[in-house]
């Protein structure tokens, strides 16, 4: 400001108001003063409280949740990405409306108001079972689980309406069953088997033995399949004309060839 006038005229106070003969001072009317814009300014914004402040900021961290990329669960990852968590998209053995725990070994079941009646006489079968946890094998492709009840099979076969041969139930479960006798120390024993298959998973209850008598017999059947599967390898080898698992003579070879395995060799348990 070049005159007291300027500085009066800013706070408001006008000579020719207040001197008679005053010249009136003319105001370029086309440009605003400083002080009356940003008075404007401050006038144009609305009050908002410290309530409504942090509505708004809790509002705008809530939208920004859905720029998060979405994980895509449709198809698999191509081999170069991270691999994700597959959910499967096949039903399962045991269905829905059926509750099952395994405590201290032994299995409970609780079956609810939607389980149909297949459900249900999975759950009975597979209720007071033993599972034996470190026993489950791959047989012929199938992820299979062993089981063992000590009580008399009469009555889950009768919940099945099966006492030998194989069946399919309503919901794609097919069970197996099968029963034999064999003579213990001089004692007839009676066993039974039921196996529930669906897909690429297989249930196992066997009846009529000890938790020690079935495990060492799962133990026993997987000894056998591994001794054939290498049998199997080393009949391939002689027969590509590959070297073996050792050098076997001519003679042997032709036994190999026509027995699928050398008389004088057993399989033992590399690790103990």
């Amino acid at each position: 400001f070049s005159d007291v006038n300027s500085w009066l005229v800013t706070f408001g106070f006008h000579l020719h108001n207040a001197i008679p003969g005053f010249p009136v001072p003319k105001f370029d009317l086309t440009e605003p003063s400083y002080e009356l814009v940003k008075s404007q300014q401050w006038e144009d914004i609305p009050p908002i409280s410290g309530v409504q402040q942090q509505v708004a900021r809790q509002a705008k961290a809530f939208l920004s949740l859905g720029k998060m990329a979405e994980v895509q669960v449709s198809r698999r990852k191509s081999s170069g990405e991270k691999s994700w968590l597959w959910f499967a998209t096949v039903k399962s053995l045991i269905g829905k409306g059926v509750m099952l725990a395994v405590n201290q070994g032994k299995v409970q079941t609780n079956v609810l108001n939607i389980a149909n009646e297949d459900c249900i006489k999975v759950a009975a079968v597979l209720n007071n079972a033993y599972y034996l946890e470190n026993l489950h094998f791959t047989v012929e492709g199938k992820d299979t689980h062993y089981f063992i009840k000590t009580t008399s099979p009469e009555t889950d076969l009768g919940t099945l309406r099966l006492t030998s041969g194989r069946k399919a139930l309503e919901n794609g479960i097919n069970v197996t069953v099968s029963q034999s006798t064999t003579v213990v120390n001089g004692r007839t024993r009676r066993f039974a088997d039921v196996e529930m298959q669906y897909g690429a998973l297989a249930l196992h209850v066997r009846y009529g033995m000890t938790l020690d008598e079935e495990k060492a017999r799962i133990l026993e059947q997987a000894r056998q399949r591994a001794l054939s599967s290498a049998w199997a390898r080393e009949q391939q080898r002689v027969r590509d004309g590959e070297e073996g698992a050792r050098l076997w003579t001519e003679g042997e070879k032709r036994q190999l060839l026509s027995a699928g395995k050398v008389q004088g060799y057993d399989g033992y348990y590399v690790l103990s």
